[in-house]
């Protein structure tokens, strides 16, 4: 069992000095299925990303470090472009080298879920799904709005490393961004 740790903590340790020494090789992500859905008065937003992981970064997440996704989600009335309505939820995931699970934490639900397939954590990791955004009062009858969402992670700090990890790296250091085609209030009660 120790021997098992070691090859994990070492690994991870490899990985970080070769992302700090080097240059990363990353992907360009962006969101795919984005929505609204209205239930009474609230809205509700969902949405994935999509080619968001390169081998690199799938080798960081069973680092037993908790990796950070940030999603941000605005609201904005085309017209005048001003925010009407913002939110913005966070997404962990974290491989237990005990337990061998993954953790992934949601929190515009407020929910952890513990998997075992690596590939089902980092679907759950990148997905937002069925998220309470704003109530519909927020909008006028008379007025066009977009969606807008955005993702970026967090920078990593890891013991014994004094220069933190830049996360965005693995994505090419921009931050993926999808913005609707403009609708009014009348189009999501139809």
């Amino acid at each position: 069992m120790l021997q098992f740790l070691a090859d994990k903590f070492g690994a991870g340790a490899l990985l970080v000095s070769q992302l700090l020494l080097t240059a990363v090789v990353g992907t360009d992500p962006y969101f795919e299925d984005v929505s609204l859905d209205v239930r009474g008065d609230r809205l509700f937003c969902s949405g994935k990303l999509m080619e968001s992981f390169t081998p690199d970064l799938d080798r960081l997440l069973q680092s037993g470090d908790t990796i950070i996704i940030h999603f941000e989600v605005d609201l904005v009335n085309a017209d005048n472009d001003s925010v009407v309505a913002i939110a913005d939820w966070e997404h962990h995931l974290r491989y237990s080298l005990l337990e061998d699970d993954y953790v992934v934490y949601r929190s515009e639900h407020d929910r952890t879920q513990k998997l075992y397939d690596f590939e089902q954590a980092k679907s759950e990791w990148v997905e937002v799904d069925d998220a309470l955004f704003c109530r519909m009062r927020v909008m006028e009858d008379d007025q066009s709005y977009v969606l807008r969402i955005s993702a970026f992670m967090e920078e990593l700090t890891m013991p014994g490393i004094t220069q933190k990890l830049n996360m965005m790296a693995f994505w090419n250091r921009i931050r993926p961004i999808h913005i609707s085609e403009p609708f009014e209030k009348r189009q999501l009660v139809l």
